[in-house]
């Protein structure tokens, strides 16, 4: 992450998550920047404390859940955001069995050798509708994913 953008999420965004450590905030927006790159450029670009809100509020709506070598297991869920929801599986696995997924953008899959499993689950976004019936599956494996929006 850039040094002065950093620098920057450290002493704004420090004082939004006073109940989270530094290096928390900066994983937080290191993630929300990789989903959404014109927010680095937002934020330098702000001079005034509406400038900084109206970046913050790019930040509001999402769910963003990373795999990493682990497994995420969501299970007769329900899951809505306002702006979108992302599993990528990467090198781990994400079982989604049983839900509900609405969002505008749903992305699933992932970039690794991970794989992500779907079944008996309804995923809605702001134009398409997947619904995968108890019997029926689907998989996704490696660098393979699917987008909804």
């Amino acid at each position: 992450m850039d040094p002065i953008i950093s620098s920057i999420l450290t002493s704004v965004a420090t004082g939004y998550f006073v109940n989270f450590s530094t290096s928390m905030v900066k994983t937080v927006f290191k993630k929300i920047i990789d989903i959404e790159p014109s927010f680095s450029r937002d934020l330098l670009n702000a001079k005034t404390s509406i400038d900084f809100e109206k970046v913050f509020s790019k930040t509001v709506g999402i769910i963003d859940a990373l795999a990493g070598r682990g497994t995420i297991e969501v299970d007769s869920s329900f899951l809505s955001a306002l702006r979108g929801i992302r599993f990528n599986h990467q090198d781990g696995t994400v079982e989604i069995e049983g839900s509900v997924i609405t969002a505008p953008i749903i992305s699933t899959g992932g970039k690794g050798k991970g794989t992500t499993r779907i079944t008996d689950t309804s995923l809605k976004s702001r134009g398409t509708k997947i619904d995968v019936n108890k019997n029926a599956s689907i998989k996704i494996s490696g660098d393979a994913e699917i987008q909804q929006s």
